[in-house]
């Protein structure tokens, strides 16, 4: 159980924390026991900091969708890293990235509203384009360590909207990219079909 302690006139409120659970590790190494997963291909790209979809264009037909929904599930994970803002304060933005046609990736971006007057404003008109536009602009954008986990079916159902995806997770990957003490976060969901791609 998360709980978030909040200190409010000299007293401390524990409020728990409520959203999908996923089991984030800092190795991927433990993670690798699916069948038919090509792990040495896919663990090249889970490591690698540089941005995927750069990489990606250089060897397939890149497309990026933006999932536009009103339905706002944050997984436990995001509202932890987000601990002293409200849930109704952040922005959520989602994206299937496709290779070839093929499903390769989901990914969500979360960070404060408040943040998108700054340096991290050019993430509201990115639209179909890469966040890599954005957080690898400048060399002072810092990015943080990997946590890897392998979603559970109940974790998958509330955080990705699409019914006929969610069967082909492979892996997650979670990080944070932090521009001047203001952070934002990054979940990167992989499905099998990125495993047709060699490295």
């Amino acid at each position: 159980m998360t709980y978030n302690h909040i200190f409010k006139d000299g007293l401390v409120i524990t409020k728990k924390l409520l959203g999908p659970r996923m089991n984030w590790q800092k190795t991927y190494s433990a993670l690798t026991n699916k069948p038919n997963i090509d792990y040495y291909n896919l663990g090249c790209r889970l490591k690698n900091r540089k941005s995927l979809t750069n990489h990606l264009k250089d060897i397939a037909d890149l497309r990026i969708d933006l999932i536009t929904s009103t339905n706002k599930n944050f997984l436990l994970s995001e509202k932890y890293h987000f601990k002293s803002f409200r849930p109704e304060s952040l922005y959520l933005r989602e994206v299937l990235i496709y290779a070839n046609d093929l499903p390769v990736m989901y990914a969500r971006t979360v960070l404060p509203y408040r943040y998108l007057r700054g340096h991290w404003s050019g993430i509201k008109k990115l639209k179909s384009s890469p966040l890599s536009e954005v957080v690898y602009e400048r060399p002072s954008i810092k990015r943080s360590t990997f946590s890897y986990a392998i979603p559970t079916t109940t974790s998958i159902k509330k955080a990705i909207p699409c019914n006929a995806l969610r069967a082909d997770i492979a892996i997650a990957r979670q990080s944070s990219f932090t521009y001047k003490k203001e952070s934002i976060l990054l979940s990167e969901f992989f499905f099998k079909a990125l495993n047709k791609f060699e490295y």
